[in-house]
């Protein structure tokens, strides 16, 4: 069997996750390369939450499963995964137990708050924006508190999402030669 490469991108809302997640599945596409991406947002986006009856990350462990599961059938044995996990080393563990076996790279994403502020009115509709940077300002707190070793910390206050992808591309994933 072969060796699953899993790259965590993760960070606060508004560094840029999701579309240096797509830029790097992009650039991976542009080199054959085969891959999966999933945003972490669509496994656990239900009403009521949390889920009745379950523990954080089940719904999302279960559903990433599901998912890999799938992609794996496929003879996929790459998969990028975009998330928040401002918790990492706690979220890793559910991660982990939904690809097990998965040699993981985790790259978080920082940006200053002025903006992450900017980004967030700039995406955000109506009052949601006010919502939401309240919420990534909680985020960064947690984040602060530290990562698991071996997470590459990129800032992408005035970076390019191209830059950003190269740098990942850089560390992950391992033996693709680049043109």
């Amino acid at each position: 069997m072969s060796k699953i490469e899993m790259l965590v991108v993760c960070g606060a809302a508004g560094v840029g996750k999701t579309v240096t997640g797509f830029e790097v599945g992009h650039r991976l596409a542009e080199l054959d390369v085969a891959h999966a991406m999933i945003d972490s947002d669509e496994l656990d986006r239900v009403h009521p939450w949390p889920p009745a009856g379950l523990g954080p990350g089940e719904l999302s462990r279960r559903n990433l499963a599901a998912l890999w599961g799938n992609f794996a059938g496929l003879g996929h044995t790459r998969l990028i995964v975009m998330g928040v996990f401002a918790e990492l080393t706690a979220d890793l563990e559910w991660i982990t137990a939904a690809v097990p076996g998965a040699d993981v790279t985790a790259v978080r994403l920082t940006a200053g708050l002025p903006a992450l502020a900017e980004r967030i009115e700039r995406r955000e509709i109506g009052s949601g924006a006010q919502a939401q940077l309240a919420r990534t300002t909680a985020q960064l707190a947690v984040i602060a508190r530290s990562d698991p070793p071996g997470t590459l910390t990129l800032d992408t206050t005035s970076g390019t999402v191209g830059a950003t992808a190269e740098r990942i591309l850089e560390v992950w994933p391992r033996g693709v030669r680049r043109r």
